[in-house]
């Protein structure tokens, strides 16, 4: 056992067995806060340093660079009858699916309780921490080694430190969000970031990530969304940064080009003579692949940017949001999302007649859950006016 800096005691897990018997101990527990440590910089894959959990009681430092098996955990992470406190948890997740082969249930994310509580939207966890708690959190250790071992005294306090904060943030969060009766907000809005994160598992629809893609002919995007899916694959079998690979917009540029022979790729600004030598023919093969499918199966047209006149209309729908969200006191940014906004603009644009009824039920497949219940009613009377003017 280890005590610092933390109020509760710090403790250092490295074998399977207590794993395992604290597992089937928290199973007890109504809710734990669940943080990781973990690099990234060189590898497409997270390489998870450090899982850390507490419990109310005690700060809990788990390693899985030593313990080989931490299916215990994973089956913890998926117990329904356990809330899992986490922070802007989307590396996380992406932790939690590489090592363990799972995502959380019942999640809870500190992040998104903290907007609606009026915190601001996607608020940092130190400034969180300040605003809620008081308290200042050290941040020297944000970058350091987390695959060093032993790690440094300052590094498990930090880490320690985080979790613990982390459990006594969740508490006064609940508290807020029971007394503004939002909390049923906050477990819908963490249920689909779950639904998200597994939604985005696949390579198919990686091309959609790309920018300026909309740029592209379906023909050309077929080419794009091809090459995209082969980038990830192998980003994947070699663990390096997607852009080791290659970049982005050679991507682009080559979907935009369709050559039919690797001599062609020297053309492109961006690929090497190294890159060309080790794929140059599988990037070939992949266009020409590509260029064989049927019409029928090529992607659909990624819609453009909204026209200035388009961005005029949509302003009135961000002013409408705005004012509800003065009201509620949160971000409007919480409440709508650009290519809500964007989606909205381009069904209703320039419609020349609609009513009240056909727009409310229209609405349905843009926003929904409890935005439709604050947002409809107000959102349906803007674009009937813009309709009818």
């Amino acid at each position: 056992m280890i005590k610092m800096l933390c109020n509760q005691p710090i403790h250092w897990v490295e074998d399977k067995k207590t794993l395992d018997d604290l597992c089937t101990r928290w199973r007890a527990c109504k809710i734990l806060a669940v943080d990781t440590e973990f690099m990234r910089s060189q590898t497409y894959y997270p390489i998870a340093a450090l899982l850390q959990v507490n419990d109310g009681e005690a700060n809990y430092l788990i390693d899985p660079t030593v313990i080989q098996d931490c299916s215990a955990f994973g089956e913890m992470l998926t117990d329904i009858n356990i809330v899992k406190i986490l922070h802007s948890c989307s590396e996380d997740l992406d932790v939690f699916q590489h090592l363990l082969g799972v995502i959380p249930v019942k999640l809870f994310d500190t992040q998104i309780a903290a907007a609606l509580c009026g915190y601001g939207f996607s608020v940092g966890y130190g400034n969180l921490v300040k605003a809620v708690l008081d308290k200042d959190l050290p941040k020297s250790e944000t970058r350091s080694d987390w695959l060093q071992r032993p790690l440094s005294t300052a590094q498990i306090d930090y880490a320690a430190i985080d979790v613990e904060d982390l459990f006594q943030l969740a508490q006064v969060l609940i508290l807020k969000l029971k007394n503004l009766d939002r909390l049923f907000w906050a477990t819908d809005d963490c249920e689909q970031v779950l639904t998200a994160f597994g939604n985005n598992q696949g390579d198919a629809n990686s091309y959609l990530r790309i920018k300026q893609a909309w740029r592209l002919s379906r023909k050309n995007l077929t080419i794009l969304k091809a090459l995209a899916q082969w980038r990830e694959g192998c980003a994947k079998n070699r663990d390096v940064p997607r852009n080791r690979v290659i970049k982005e917009h050679s991507l682009m540029d080559i979907a935009s080009a369709a050559p039919s022979h690797i001599s062609q790729l020297r053309a492109f600004e961006g690929l090497t003579d190294r890159m060309i030598r080790t794929d140059g023919e599988n990037l070939i093969t992949v266009v020409q692949a590509a260029l064989e499918q049927d019409v029928e199966s090529y992607p659909a047209l990624i819609e453009k940017p909204l026209t200035s006149s388009e961005n005029k209309w949509a302003k009135k729908m961000r002013a409408c949001v705005g004012v509800i969200a003065e009201e509620q006191n949160v971000a409007p940014e919480l409440l709508m999302k650009k290519r809500d906004y964007e989606a909205i603009t381009r069904r209703f644009f320039q419609q020349e007649s609609d009513n009240l009824e056909n727009i409310l039920e229209a609405l349905k497949s843009h926003i929904s859950g409890w935005r439709y219940d604050l947002l409809s009613e107000p959102l349906a009377q803007t674009i009937c006016g813009e309709i009818e003017e």
